[in-house]
């Protein structure tokens, strides 16, 4: 069984990099408030866009591979919608990750 991350690495050439991470929503709060994620909804899997004007998309699906192609290929395709962070400002992280 393939990764996502490898699913999409041939596809890096149409100018789209994808970077995976995670947050603990209940350590990062504040962070994690930003997207207005019910509780109830979580684990939940965000798409931001950091750019210069900051924008975000939230998976919709089961959180399997499968689902998250088909979600990453409606961004390389143009047809994800994504919404406006308020404030164009990430809030700051509050926990010490260690750096790699």
């Amino acid at each position: 069984m393939k990764s996502v991350g490898e699913g999409f690495a041939s596809k890096i050439s149409r100018g789209i990099s994808f970077y995976f991470s995670w947050i603990d929503a209940t350590e990062e709060s504040g962070f994690a408030s930003t997207f207005d994620i019910p509780e109830a909804e979580m684990p939940s899997i965000i798409v931001l866009n950091p750019g210069k004007r900051k924008r975000f998309l939230v998976h919709e699906g089961d959180i399997t591979a499968e689902a998250i192609e088909k979600t990453l290929d409606k961004i390389l395709g143009g047809d994800a919608r994504f919404k406006t962070i308020k404030g164009n400002k990430l809030p700051e992280l509050v926990s010490l990750y260690p750096k790699a």
